[in-house]
């Protein structure tokens, strides 16, 4: 990964998942400033063209590495494993058996519940889905990115699971 595509190497920051809130604000704010396309405003057509791309590349950086599970997803990228791609080499983990059957049931269990069975199953699920970023963020630090990558995909799901029963909520 170039620094362009690579959000720590962008920010000058170590690859790691603690980081310090305040460092990427900081760094953040230094960087837009610099790359603002009205910093070359007489420089020529190319150069505000250059200048918006690393503006653009600087926010989508920003958006990546002040988000705790984006900043996971490319620790796992970065460390050579694509969570979007379906490569059985370089792609996302296909989650075991047990773990496709835990979900099945958990959709069952949200069929089955009324309001008060939904909202603990909601907070059952949002409590996994941490505790699935924690799981990768441990396994990132072991310098573990396959075991980390199975956690973002178990994430995944669990998230996928939650956006769908907000979009499902009367």
């Amino acid at each position: 990964m170039s620094a362009d595509t690579d959000p720590f190497a962008l920010f000058d920051l170590p690859r790691r998942h603690a980081a310090s809130r305040d460092a990427i604000e900081q760094r953040y704010l230094e960087l837009s400033r610099a790359a603002h396309p009205d910093n070359v405003v007489g420089d020529g057509t190319a150069a505000r063209r250059a200048a918006v791309e690393r503006a653009s590349a600087v926010n989508a950086a920003y958006r990546v590495l002040r988000d705790p599970v984006l900043r996971a997803e490319a620790l796992v990228k970065l460390g050579g494993i694509d969570l979007d791609s379906t490569d059985p080499e370089r792609g996302a983990p296909h989650p075991t058996q047990a773990f496709l059957l835990e979900m099945i049931d958990l959709r069952e269990r949200l069929e089955d519940g009324g309001p008060d069975g939904v909202a603990a199953l909601r907070d059952d699920v949002e409590a996994r889905c941490d505790a699935a970023l924690d799981a990768a963020v441990e396994a990132l630090d072991a310098g573990e990115v396959r075991r980390a990558a199975e956690h973002l995909v178990a994430r995944r799901y669990f998230q996928r699971f939650l956006d769908e029963t907000d979009s499902s909520a009367p």
